[in-house]
Formats: structure tokens, C-alpha cells, sequence
């Protein structure tokens, strides 16, 4: 008879113990069981960095030296502008004039200012950039005082590719030599061999980089293809230009497509607006640059977040020589014939 009411009181215990223990369970699945479980699927599924913190990322590993043509009228008004917006995301900025200004960052370069002296104005830029600039910055951009660049996009452009390669990107326009040329306006990126290579065989060898050209983009373009720098593809997915010789507005669908731009650009123009992942636009005037520093880095929309992402592959060696083979055999498809002398278009 005991050893029934001992067993019946062993049975007791044991039974009240576990009730207690899955009732504990079941008060902490939403409490501490939760927590574990999220703890064991965020080691399990890293977060993705921040569009913030890959920014910072490119910002170090993808170093651009800016190189801004201005003049000395415009040194308190758009250079001005330009080195309070977005001048000061470039890594290393310095303004090309006829008269030095140590508070903007303006080099004179000796070459007095008018419109045919550009040419000779851009040429002893990339000469002073490439006397103290060369080996420490990865690539060099040159833009007007009245281009607006939206550098993290260009970082992210250029991330992929080695600097040590021979290339460059902007918006490409069609001339006479096979390659083309960038647009000065738009603003052109070359790699820091692309800067070398300009340097040390281009603009001392007359028969490769004549003195006479009075288009400065396409005098530079016609050098740099003849040292062969190659032209680089920088539209997006969907075959939109990035680099834009004309103010945002002509990015709008209402904008006609019978310009002189369309009749000039390399590739047949997309039928789109502008690209999500623009990197400059053209002609901005001295109160627009405020305007578009607030609606690119402060206005934000609601329900339109940025979504977690990672940066591009940087290139393997025998991927980027086959792209630069791809690129160096591109053929312009505009059916438009140039029928004006490209060197008086604005750049």
C-alpha cells in the first residue's frame, strides 16, 4: 500500500513540473523564445550595408579628383556654388582659371579666358593634375562651372574598373575619328592611366594631340583615342544616358527628340526619360544649384524607400580587356547624318 501512495506522489511531482515547464514555454515564445529565434535568423541572413555606408565605402576606395573649369567672373557666383554642393562630395577638388583664388581652390593656368582658348585651357589643367595629382586619386573628372555631378553616382559607375586601365566615361557624341568623343558639358572621367597616358604621349607629340582643335572635348577625345584610351559605356540597363549635356528638364518626355543633341549623340537615343542613375546634367544656372542639392539630398518621398543593395564586381583582368574590346569596336547606330560642324555645338 505505500509503495502505491509513493508512486502516486512521485506522479504528482512530476506531472505539476511539467505543466510548469511548458507553460513557461508557452508564456516566452513571444518573449525571450522570440528574441532567440530572430537572433539565429539575423546570423543566419547578415544585413545588407546602408545606401549610406556603401556611399562612405566608395567614397574611400574610388578617389575623384574634380576639375573644374570656371572663370574669374564666375568665381563668387557658380564656382561658388559649385564647391558649396556637390564639389564637396569629390574626393579632391580644384577649379581651372586665369586668375588663382586661394579661398574657391582656382588655379591660373597662364591661358587667357575666351572661348577658342579652351582647348589650351583644358590641356594645362590635366597638366597641372597630372604634375601633382597623378598617383593619388583613381580617376580625374573634368566638368564646367555650370555642370552639376552627382558623384556617388559616378563612384558607383566606375567602381567595377581598374583606374590602371586605359578608359574613360561621359556622353558620347559622334564625329569624323571612329571613337567619338565625350561632352565637355556633361562632363568627362578619365582613369588615372587614361591621365598618363594623355601626359606623357599625347600632349607633347603634336601629330597625336594637334595644338589647333578649338573643340576642347573634342580635341582631348581625339588625343586620348590616339594614345589608345578607349571610350567607356556609361549609359544604364535600359540604354539612358548618364551623363547629360543639357539641363534636367530636357529629360522630361515632352522634350522634342529633333535637337541637335539626338542628331550628335554616338548611340541611337532611347525613347525614356531620364535614367534613375543619372550622374550629371548641363547648364545649370547659379540659383538652381541650391534647388537641386535640396531635392537630391534632403526632399524624400514616403513609401518610396531605398532598398538594400550591394555594390558591383570589381572586374577580373580578362573580363575588363574584353570589355574594353567590346567597347573599342562599338559602331555609332544614329542614322542621323552630322550635317553641321559638331566643334561649333555648345559642349
Amino acid at each position: 500500500m505505500y509503495r502505491n501512495i509513493l508512486c502516486l506522489a512521485l506522479g504528482l511531482i512530476i506531472g505539476i513540473r511539467v505543466t510548469d515547464i511548458f507553460e513557461f514555454f508557452q508564456l516566452t515564445e513571444a518573449g525571450l523564445g522570440s528574441t532567440v529565434m530572430t537572433r539565429i535568423a539575423e546570423e543566419a541572413t547578415p544585413q545588407l550595408p546602408t545606401e549610406e555606408e556603401l556611399a562612405r565605402q566608395l567614397y574611400n576606395e574610388t578617389r575623384v579628383l574634380c576639375m573644374v573649369l570656371t572663370m574669374p567672373k564666375n568665381h563668387i557666383t557658380k564656382a561658388a556654388k559649385v564647391k558649396r554642393t556637390w564639389g564637396k562630395r569629390c574626393n579632391k577638388l580644384i577649379f581651372i582659371s586665369s586668375q588663382e583664388d586661394k579661398e574657391l581652390g582656382a588655379i591660373d593656368v597662364g591661358i587667357p579666358e575666351e572661348r577658342e582658348n579652351l582647348y589650351l585651357k583644358v590641356r594645362a589643367g590635366m597638366k597641372y593634375v597630372y604634375k601633382n595629382f597623378v598617383e593619388d586619386y583613381d580617376w580625374f573628372l573634368k566638368a564646367d562651372d555650370d555642370t552639376f555631378v552627382i558623384m556617388e553616382n559616378l563612384r558607383l559607375l566606375l567602381y567595377p574598373y581598374d583606374p590602371e586601365a586605359a578608359l574613360y566615361f561621359g556622353h558620347r557624341f559622334r564625329t569624323t575619328f571612329p571613337q567619338g568623343y565625350m561632352s565637355g558639358g556633361a562632363g568627362y572621367v578619365m582613369s588615372r592611366d587614361a591621365l598618363r597616358r594623355l601626359n606623357l604621349f599625347a600632349l607633347n607629340n603634336t601629330r597625336f594631340c594637334p595644338h589647333n582643335q578649338s573643340s576642347e572635348d573634342k580635341g582631348i577625345g581625339f588625343c586620348l583615342q590616339n594614345v589608345g584610351v578607349v571610350a567607356g559605356e556609361s549609359r544604364d540597363e535600359k540604354g539612358r544616358d548618364r551623363f547629360w549635356p543639357l539641363s534636367p528638364h530636357s529629360m522630361l518626355p515632352t522634350f522634342p527628340n529633333n535637337t541637335w543633341l539626338h542628331k550628335l549623340t554616338f548611340f541611337e537615343p532611347v525613347k525614356e526619360t531620364g535614367s534613375s542613375s543619372g550622374i550629371s546634367f548641363h547648364y545649370v544656372k547659379s540659383h538652381e544649384f541650391d534647388r537641386y542639392e535640396y531635392l537630391l539630398y534632403k526632399l524624400r518621398v514616403f513609401g518610396v524607400p531605398a532598398a538594400p543593395r550591394r555594390l558591383p564586381l570589381k572586374l577580373e583582368p580578362r573580363q575588363l580587356q574584353n570589355q574594353l574590346q567590346v567597347w573599342s569596336e562599338a559602331k555609332s547606330n544614329n542614322p542621323n547624318p552630322v550635317l553641321y560642324d559638331p566643334e561649333i555645338q555648345p559642349g
